[in-house]
């Protein structure tokens, strides 16, 4: 929570929210079940805000410690202060994996907002041409997101950054090129893991390190995933063997409950000041736009567009109008929208746009570069006769700006600004 700064949104946090995620759910599916007894969901006794979904179809209750873990980072109560959730006051709803999507799209359907996905294929036991390609699975997920417009997936990127079971990976560099199945899909929430970050009371950024098990990207096309970094090191949390258990375990499954009960609050955050949810591209762009950027300067295939900021984004909501602008949009096919800003001469002006793409072609050739896009929207920022253009991938280590033709997120970063544009 203090590397993402969530515990700024929390009850007692440093913005005066007091979003401890209050009337709100989380979903989860993984390899079984958390420990609903537990004493950090409340359950000895208590209100129980973890239920499991699926015992029917799934032969009954199946306890698992990956499962319970990723809950308590979600939703735990604080009974141990160390082991306190994003969202301490939530609630989950528990599945197990083996009918994800059907179970996704149903749950979707009825409301859900935000769901966990710690979990992902063997990567020594796909094909090479499946790594960083848009496959069947990569689209039905996006399917899912497409007709669920205010649902995002948040996935775990994978912990194969030591690890080299990609025999063709892109350009020959076997340190990238490691996201299969759902992680490379394009309206989901990819997140990489790092280190603890050193922030600063503030909540500022000093520094922070990716842990070098945290899967790299970029996808054969050059979208940039993973998108976001969260923390997932060492990261302590409830077991399932007892309602008193608790362990410590790292890895990018860990870092992803970290971003999902953080954008849980977010969501909360903007219903509470608008009376009503983020799109999901919304809620995605938000955290993209504000993530502090980590190891080169600009998006990469190791951090995505850096570490979550949640106390950014929060105060991005708060201040909407004012400091920041948030608007759902409509566009249709060739149309165009322009707007106005003015830099406050300080700051860097930053101007982004996020929607959620129709599902792409299924490809699963070799290092294919063809773009899983289908609509291909785009941001320029002018001012005079000088134009702005969004951030790109050039090559799996390289970005640099140009005319963006593969991510369904673009942004345009202008430093020292000055004036209208």
């Amino acid at each position: 929570a203090r590397s993402t700064r969530t515990n700024h949104l929390n009850i007692g946090g440093s913005l005066g929210l007091s979003l401890d995620g209050q009337d709100m759910t989380a979903y989860v599916w993984d390899g079984g079940h958390a420990r609903v007894s537990h004493q950090e969901y409340d359950g000895a006794g208590g209100t129980n805000r973890v239920t499991i979904q699926d015992t029917g179809s799934e032969g009954g209750l199946q306890l698992n410690f990956h499962a319970a873990h990723v809950t308590g980072t979600i939703a735990a109560s604080g009974v141990q202060p160390d082991a306190k959730g994003m969202a301490p006051k939530s609630r989950v709803r528990g599945y197990m994996w083996n009918n994800d999507i059907s179970e996704a799209t149903s749950a979707a359907a009825s409301g859900m907002l935000v769901s966990n996905h710690s979990y992902g294929f063997r990567s020594d036991q796909v094909p090479d041409q499946w790594f960083g390609a848009y496959i069947q699975d990569s689209r039905d997920w996006d399917n899912v997101m497409y007709n669920a417009p205010y649902y995002l997936m948040v996935v775990a990127a994978g912990n194969d950054g030591n690890t080299n079971h990609n025999g063709s990976p892109l350009n020959g560099n076997s340190a990238y090129d490691k996201l299969t199945g759902h992680a490379t899909s394009k309206n989901n929430m990819v997140v990489a893991n790092a280190q603890d970050a050193t922030i600063a009371n503030n909540g500022d950024l000093i520094s922070v390190s990716i842990n070098s098990s945290s899967s790299e990207g970029p996808t054969d096309d050059l979208r940039i995933k993973p998108d976001i970094t969260g923390n997932g090191t060492d990261l302590y949390s409830t077991y399932a063997s007892s309602d008193t258990a608790y362990a410590s375990i790292t890895g990018t499954s860990m870092a992803s409950p970290n971003v999902t009960g953080s954008l849980l609050l977010l969501q909360q955050h903007y219903n509470v000041t608008n009376a009503s949810f983020m799109r999901s591209a919304t809620l995605k762009g938000l955290a993209l736009h504000t993530a502090d950027d980590a190891g080169p300067a600009g998006p990469d295939a190791v951090y995505g567009w850096g570490l979550l900021n949640a106390k950014l984004a929060a105060e991005t909501i708060s201040e909407n109008g004012v400091a920041s602008r948030i608007e759902e949009l409509t566009l249709s096919s060739g149309q165009s929208y322009t707007t106005t800003a003015d830099s406050d001469g300080i700051n860097d002006l930053m101007a982004s746009i996020s929607w959620t793409d129709v599902p792409g072609v299924v490809n699963s050739a070799t290092n294919s570069p063809i773009a899983s896009l289908v609509n291909d929207l785009d941001i320029r920022v002018t001012q005079g006769g000088t134009t702005f253009n969004p951030w790109r991938l050039t090559g799996i280590t390289t970005n640099g700006k140009g005319d963006n033709t593969k991510d369904n997120y673009e942004r345009v970063d202008i430093s020292v600004p000055a004036g209208t544009y």
